[in-house]
């Protein structure tokens, strides 16, 4: 459960957490114009060289368009578990259910971390990341070691509401069913407790609610931010740009059509 107020607050928090980690990434690209190449969602296709294509792709719009049921669905159920037509919301285990797998969702899903590896790449002043490799790390290893290290160094909001959001223990316990509402039926109990690296024994609805609704406002606010920095780019103006990947240095230039709401890219 969540009072109005506090959600309209947490929303607050997490809008200007994105607006100041995208501003930091914009002024601190290693190369001007980096910032373009992360909008375009730029990628390097190594088997498009093979067959004779350049495999430097300027724009993969379409990834949006994959998303787009997801986004669809956390918004509607956001909409209606989070509608405050009374002061506070209401929670049920069927409710709860169902935030655990959108939970699950949100940091499972490569889409969500590469984009967010890309902005720590920005704030951190390294290359534009064409193409991402999570090996065969975990997940929690790879949100530390890409995503998180980076926001805590440069100090940023986001960090802290990360920190507070994501929690392995929680993403297996519910991946794999080790959870349970107890008896009588107040808390999140978790199966998966051990005292020591999985060290959460059980949460107070209250508390999951902030998690869930941390880790779902992230999502949400950063899509919200992608898409308007995109329409803010004045319609046809030409970037120049520096490939850099896999060995190969090219320079290119980019260019944003409103109409068709697609970058344009070409070799220099």
């Amino acid at each position: 459960m969540i009072r109005r107020d506090d959600f309209i607050s947490l929303r607050y928090e997490v809008e200007e957490a994105i607006n100041e980690a995208f501003d930091y990434a914009k002024n601190h690209e290693k190369n001007e114009n980096d910032y373009i190449l992360f909008l375009s969602r730029s990628y390097y296709y190594k088997d498009d060289s093979i067959k004779g294509y350049s495999p430097w792709q300027f724009d993969r719009s379409s990834d949006e368009l994959y998303d787009r049921h997801r986004v669809d669905f956390l918004l509607s159920y956001l909409n209606q578990q989070y509608n405050f037509q009374t002061e506070n919301s209401a929670d049920s285990k069927f409710s709860l259910t169902i935030e655990f797998m959108i939970y699950c969702q949100i940091w499972e899903s490569k889409h969500n971390l590469y984009n967010l590896k890309k902005l720590a790449d920005l704030c951190d002043s390294k290359d534009y990341s064409w193409n991402i490799d999570d090996g065969k790390n975990s997940k929690a290893i790879f949100i530390k070691n890409n995503i998180l290290n980076s926001f805590q160094k440069h100090n940023l909001k986001l960090y802290e509401l990360m920190k507070k959001a994501y929690s392995s223990q929680l993403r297996n316990a519910f991946s794999h069913s080790l959870f349970n509402f107890g008896i009588k039926g107040h808390n999140l109990y978790l199966e998966n407790y051990d005292g020591r690296s999985a060290n959460i024994e059980f949460l107070s609805y209250d508390d999951w609610t902030i998690r869930f609704l941390t880790s779902t406002l992230i999502q949400n606010c950063y899509h919200n931010k992608f898409s308007s920095e995109i329409e803010s780019l004045e319609d046809g103006k030409e970037y120049e740009v520096i490939m850099e990947y896999n060995g190969e240095e090219e320079n290119g230039i980019m260019s944003y059509d409103r109409e068709r709401r697609r970058f344009n890219g070409r070799i220099k």
